[in-house]
């Protein structure tokens, strides 16, 4: 009875799951997410890599767990229980480049050498559980959440919750500047939201909407990235709906007190009425 149970929970759980948690790795397939620990020099990192492994042939990408990282992509190779792959990286200005060479003690572990532009520390590395990604897939899902909940906060003016959106040490890059706090950042959008609402005085009152698009969201443990585009329709004068501004928030989002909150902001516009418009990217056709 008990192995009639357990196989009926095994296949009621791989129905319940997406396919990529429930399918498992075949065996000796390094293929999945890994987490590695390391130093450069007594500074403990800790590194995300997305492995992906054909044959004997290793690809995929790798991240540090850093305020302003992104994924770097790899190639390398398995060789019996030694696992190689290594990539470029730009720190503060300067290329760099950061390998990894491994001795495969299991399909989830590994223990061996990162060296970063040639210095090498000892590295542990553990491929993420279960409980680890369904726990990933529930952080992204609320970060997506919370930004769904932004919009409407800075629709209405709530000043009050709007800020309860960000870390307390928080900032927003604009090309004005940058604020820094809390109380900071509250300030500057109440006082753009006056300055608007004097300059729209007196006028016939015109519908608009706040939309926010393209979400995309990586969460590596207590951090995680985000992008999402902004795009304000306005209706003009011959009640014709235009686009008045559009953009990216770029995002980094911290776990504080249990809590997902916007560590750094950083608003890059592309579109906004009256401003030059931005040159198109070298090779893009406008």
């Amino acid at each position: 009875m008990n192995r009639v149970l357990a196989a009926i929970g095994a296949a009621t759980l791989s129905y319940l799951l997406p396919a990529s948690l429930a399918r498992a790795a075949p065996a000796g397939d390094l293929s999945g997410d890994w987490e590695f620990h390391s130093k450069a020099g007594q500074t403990p990192i800790m590194v995300d890599c997305d492995l992906r492994q054909t044959a004997t042939a290793l690809a995929g990408s790798c991240e540090p767990r850093t305020d302003d990282s992104t994924p770097a992509p790899f190639t390398g190779s398995v060789n019996g229980s030694q696992a190689q792959w290594k990539y470029a990286v730009t720190y503060r200005g300067h290329p760099g480049t950061v390998e990894f060479d491994t001795q495969v003690q299991s399909g989830t572990r590994m223990k061996g050498t990162l060296k970063l532009n040639g210095k090498p520390s000892e590295l542990t590395g553990e491929k993420l559980g279960l409980e680890a990604r369904l726990q990933r897939l529930q952080d992204e899902s609320e970060i997506r959440r919370r930004l769904q909940d932004y919009m409407p906060l800075l629709r209405n003016r709530d000043w009050d919750h709007y800020i309860l959106m960000f870390s307390k040490d928080a900032d927003i890059v604009m090309d004005e500047g940058t604020r820094h706090g809390r109380a900071d950042i509250r300030e500057r959008m109440a006082t753009a939201s006056e300055r608007m609402a004097k300059a729209a005085a007196g006028k016939p009152v015109l519908q608009s909407a706040d939309l926010l698009t393209n979400v995309e969201v990586r969460v590596r443990g207590d951090i995680a990235h985000a992008s999402s585009r902004f795009t304000f329709l306005a209706e003009n004068a011959a009640h014709e709906f235009v686009v008045s501004g559009s953009g990216l928030y770029l995002d980094t989002w911290v776990r504080e007190d249990g809590e997902w909150l916007i560590k750094r902001r950083k608003v890059d516009w592309d579109l906004l009425r009256g401003a030059t418009p931005k040159p198109a990217p070298e090779g893009k056709q406008p």
